[in-house]
């Protein structure tokens, strides 16, 4: 329920700064600043024992005009006061009694009534939390009501506006006179800001929708009012008394909120101006006892009504209400307290090292190190809090000036500078510096919450998805018999096909490049732990291969037993019992099956035996490298070559003929077709290329078998026994013929369908990137006739290269000149697109997907133009330069072309193309060549911030030369100083930092850089694998943020790749020998 001041919610909730890092910490209550300090009704901290002073206080505007803040009134004051001579409260008014008149004049209508207030609430309500909502988001980001308010002259009194004109000119008149009237002494419209202004005049609006909303919700709930029938007196009397107890209470939140933050946060008048030097958060009275109290406690009003009036409709409109005022708190309040009060934005990944005493050193960790904070002021540390209320430490007042405001190519972030000072006895703490960022990513490594970060690779992650799998299932409802035989079916022929061919395939693509191993050297982190015996590159690859194939163990054997229980479930759902065992060989069934049940498993015993744990799990698929490869022919093998080539299948035959069913005999073919393919296409080709010559060719059964044929024919056929020879040999031949084919056919279909798989992820990607290209609607000027396209150029930075396409580094800065004849647009802007995908040269008709420039970067603020007194065209000849940089860049290689477009619209004015965009590629694949490469890839991702950037590397950024992008096009690399940018300094990195700019900590390693978004990541991780073909998940990168670390990353990979068979050369992966 609203009360007549009611703003519905105007606090957000801030969390505080805790007293010794001062780190904002989103899991407490944020809340605006103290109101009790502002809007010219300021408490002191002193207590006032003769005349009370009356506090000044003082505001800031946009622009930075600073004005004195003249005391507000509330409206219950202004009614007493104005009533008799202002119109605006006279209306106001009005509309407030006129509506318990019209409830008393519908009494006898009692469907009409309920009816129209609860449209007229709902006019009320959605006028507040939709229409407030938009006004005061769009002013809080572009200033529209301020701006609006001065197209339309309302704000300015003294001589009608350009725009506004004689009725602009007699509106503002009459909004001083209401003003001055309202206000009272102490305001003066002409000595204040239009900003100021402006926010008086949306009070008054502010006023008018609340008090209406406040009253048609009241007479809403009283039109539904009854006594329920069946409660008893001592039911009436406690709901009754509930409901009144929730109305006093949100009377109370709505009061005691009000002395909290007054009219100045009341009524979001820091989306208008701030107060100067008050930026603190407090926590005082309503706003320590539940969070977002004016959002959630603040309301409890509405359903202490309900309660009175004893009406379900009631109720679910206030629900819905309610729920509108939630929508209200996150499309507008917090994402403006965020903007206005949140501070720095702060690093997503650095290795700031943090100490952590020495044990034996106790005895000297009594003396707390002080941490300070760059430019902030000395503030005491009390004892106890001083006051009523814990206040939060104060922030750096959010930057409103012209250099705060920054271009579309640019992103400055501001940090905390943290200094640890020597203890008070002068003698510094020994310490142990470590990371919690390395602390954080050792122990939580892409952890599973929920059901976000799965990893189906990830032995864990697959059961979990398992078992959340078959709980599912078991909710299913009971099934036709016929249905459920069906299900069982389909279960048991899936876990087949998985284990034969989804593992099989696995295994195979782990064979020929290791590919396990890569997506867990791609997606994961492992700390640079270092053994004596490997280098750092192999240690990486280690670590991967362990994990790879400890989770591999735990799938394989969890798929093993799923098969088999799949299927004796199968099996058991088609079996009966028979009533006659000497019918049609039951019995004779039942003993063979048991029979072949009992073979299949001696022989996996016996296998086991031989393999031990390194065979059953096929260790040498994975660890070759590391575990020396041996042949052993002794146990079942000394008989059979390949046991379950015959015997692997045995118990899926002997339970097909205990069931005596089709359906299991169907999946037992399957199973050994599958498996049979899996020892043929999997096992055998890593066996052939693992031990070549080693392998025996025939066991010792078969050998025997061969042997004892021979004789048999030398012997016992005569002249018989060359045709039986040829026979038999026709026979195996043809048996062989048919294997071969139907294994081609197989290996044809699965050669197929990868190139076609990828072909159409591939067509889908760039139909998406086209769809996106194409959402635009395309804005063309109609008459072009006064502009001469041929005056309008742009040209590229002059090279000293012969070559005729200019080349540019991935991420590397284009440097882009123009020059425009007299009377073009001050909104001309270029673009950079994909070559070909705009077919007319005359007109764009793709989106540029904010890769564009405005040719006055300095008039934008992001991508809005900032308006700046003067016209919108230059009256002569002009000239410029344009810079793509960061965002605005495509960071991806191909050929691109450059657009001049004229007056924000999409007519082209001139073109330059192509151009190209190439990945840097190392000389080589030594380590000091994937270092530098990787260095300059990550100064190139960072945009070649000093702040972000390697401490390493800083002394080498240097200023690109204006033609270096443009290479010969005949040679093969980029040089270093073509990917640098703008010329720094050893003192570049000194203390004395810029405003606005970022503060680099000290890190663990030179090599250490810092993220700001994920963006960075994802630019690192995409410019790794087309510079070195090796694929990193930016979720790595986040993880060590280190060139040196990601380099022996890099390493480890290649190595990897190439001892797999797979020769990676300038980024391209190729099938080697």
């Amino acid at each position: 329920m609203s009360t007549a001041t009611d703003p519905g919610g105007t606090l957000g909730n801030a969390p505080p700064l805790r007293a010794t890092t001062f780190e904002l910490d989103s899991s407490a209550l944020r809340r605006r600043k103290r109101g009790a300090e502002s809007a010219g009704e300021a408490s002191s901290d002193r207590e006032q024992v003769d005349d009370v002073k009356e506090e000044v206080n003082w505001g800031k505007t946009p622009n930075g005009t600073v004005f004195r803040v003249p005391q507000t009134h509330s409206f219950v004051h202004t009614l007493s006061r104005t009533i008799h001579r202002s119109s605006l409260t006279r209306w106001t008014l009005l509309s407030l009694l006129s509506q318990p008149v019209l409830f008393y004049l519908l009494g006898s209508h009692t469907t009409v009534r309920s009816a129209f207030f609860l449209l007229y609430f709902a006019f009320w309500r959605g006028a507040y939390d939709i229409g407030f909502a938009w006004l005061l988001r769009a002013q809080s980001e572009k200033r529209l009501i301020v701006r609006t308010l001065k197209r339309w002259g309302w704000l300015d009194a003294d001589a009608p506006t350009a725009t506004g004109g004689a009725d602009g000119l007699a509106w503002a008149k009459w909004w001083r006179c209401e003003l001055e009237m309202k206000m009272g002494t102490g305001y003066a419209w002409a000595a204040l800001p239009a900003e100021y202004n402006a926010w008086l005049v949306f009070r008054q609006l502010v006023d008018v929708v609340l008090l209406n909303d406040f009253v048609s919700y009241t007479l809403f709930a009283f039109s539904h009012f009854n006594a329920p029938a069946g409660h008893s007196l001592a039911m009436h009397l406690a709901r009754w008394t509930l409901g009144l107890a929730l109305i006093v209470f949100n009377l109370w939140v709505k009061v005691d909120a009000h002395r909290v933050v007054k009219d100045y946060a009341w009524y979001w008048g820091d989306a208008f101006w701030l107060m100067v030097m008050q930026h603190d958060l407090v926590f005082d009275g309503v706003y320590e006892i539940a969070p977002h109290p004016m959002y959630s406690v603040g309301y409890a009003g509405y359903y202490g009504l309900s309660m009175v009036v004893g009406s379900y409709t009631v109720f679910f409109a206030s629900l819905a209400a309610h729920a509108a005022q939630f929508a209200f708190l996150l499309w507008f309040e917090n994402p403006h307290i965020e903007r206005t009060y949140g501070g720095a934005k702060k690093p997503i990944a650095a290795r700031t090292p943090i100490d952590l005493p020495d044990e034996s050193l106790s005895e000297d960790l009594d003396a707390k190190p002080v941490i300070t904070i760059q430019g902030a002021p000395d503030l005491p540390t009390p004892g106890a809090t001083e006051g009523e209320s814990e206040v939060e430490s104060e922030l750096a007042e959010p930057p409103y000036s012209d250099a705060a405001r920054k271009p579309r190519s640019d992103s400055s972030y501001s940090a905390i500078s943290a200094t640890t000072s020597s203890t008070p006895n002068g003698r510094k703490n020994r310490s142990k510096s470590v990371s919690m960022h390395d602390l954080t990513h050792r122990y939580f490594r892409k952890p599973v919450v929920v059901l976000s970060n799965l990893d189906l690779f990830r032995s864990a992650d697959f059961a979990l998805v398992l078992l959340v799998t078959y709980a599912l299932a078991a909710l299913v409802p009971a099934l036709p018999q016929s249905v459920g035989l069906a299900a069982h079916f389909c279960h048991a022929l899936a876990w087949r096909l998985f284990h034969s061919f989804g593992l099989g395939l696995l295994l195979r693509a782990q064979s020929k490049s290791k590919w396990l191993v890569r997506h867990y050297l791609k997606h994961y982190h492992y700390p640079a732990g270092v053994r004596d015996d490997d280098e750092p590159n192999e240690s990486v690859v280690r670590s991967a291969t362990e994990e790879a194939f400890k989770n591999w163990q735990v799938v394989y054997n969890l798929s093993n037993v799923m098969t088999y229980v799949s299927f004796a479930g199968l099996a058991w759902k088609t079996y009966h019992l028979p009533l006659d065992w000497t019918v049609s060989g039951t019995a004779l069934r039942h003993v063979l099956g048991c029979l072949l049940i009992v073979l299949h498993v001696w022989a996996a015993m016996s296998s086991y035996e031989v393999l031990g744990d390194f065979g059953w799990f096929y260790s040498d698929f994975f660890l070759l490298e590391h575990l020396p490869s041996r042949l052993a022919y002794t146990g079942i093998y000394r008989f059979l070559n390949n046991p379950e080539r015959s015997m692997g299948g045995a118990a899926f035959l002997g339970l097909s003929l205990i069931s005596n069913s089709k359906l299991v005999f169907s999946v037992a073919l399957v199973s050994h077709l599958s498996h049979w393919w899996f020892l043929s296409r999997v096992e055998g080709p890593h066996m052939q290329r693992l031990y070549g010559d080693r392998l025996r060719k025939d066991g010792g059964l078969t050998k025997t078998l061969k042997n004892v044929a021979d004789k048999t024919l030398k012997t016992k056929a005569g002249k018989h026994g060359p045709e039986i020879r040829r026979v038999v040999r026709e026979v195996r031949g043809s048996i062989g013929k048919v294997e071969e084919r139907v294994s081609e056919a197989v290996e044809e279909f699965l050669d197929h369908a990868r190139p076609m798989f990828s072909e159409v992820v591939h067509d889908t990607k760039v139909l998406l990137q086209q769809s996106r290209e194409r959402l635009i609607i395309t804005r063309v000027a109609t008459d072009m006739s006064a502009y001469d396209r041929s005056r309008y150029s742009i040209t590229l930075a002059s090279s000293s290269s012969a070559s005729a396409v200019p080349r540019f580094v991935v991420g590397q800065p284009i440097r882009v000149s123009w020059t425009a004849p007299a009377n073009h647009s001050r909104k001309d802007w270029i673009g950079i697109y994909r070559l070909g995908s705009s077919t007319s040269t005359q007109v764009t008709n793709i989106s540029s997907c904010g890769k564009w420039a405005p040719i006055f970067e300095e008039e934008y603020d992001g991508e809005k133009p900032v308006k700046t007194g003067e016209g919108d065209r230059v009256n002569d000849g002009d000239a410029g330069e344009v810079v793509f940089r960061g965002n605005q860049l495509p960071w991806g290689p191909g050929k691109y072309e450059l657009r001049y477009h004229h007056d924000g619209k999409h007519n082209v004015m001139s073109r330059v193309a192509p151009i190209e965009i190439i990945a840097h590629k190392a000389k080589d694949n030594s380590p000091t060549e994937v270092r530098k490469a990787m260095t300059e890839i990550v100064c190139l991702a960072l945009d070649s911030d000093p702040a972000l950037v390697p401490k390493s590397s800083r002394a080498g950024l240097r200023s690109p030369v204006h033609g270096a992008a443009a290479l010969d096009s005949h040679a093969k690399d980029v040089p270093a100083s073509a990917a640098m940018s703008p010329a720094l300094s050893a003192s570049s990195t000194s203390d004395a930092a810029a405003p606005g700019t970022v503060v680099a900590p000290d890190a663990l390693d030179d090599d250490d850089f810092i993220l700001m978004d994920a963006q960075q990541a994802k630019r690192i991780a995409s410019m790794c694998e087309q510079s070195f073909g090796v694929e990193i998940s930016p979720d790595v990168v986040l993880a060590e943020p280190n060139v040196g670390l990601l380099s022996r990353r890099v390493l480890g990979a290649r190595s990897l790749v190439r001892s797999a068979g797979v020769e990676v050369l300038g980024g391209e992966k190729s099938a080697g020998g």
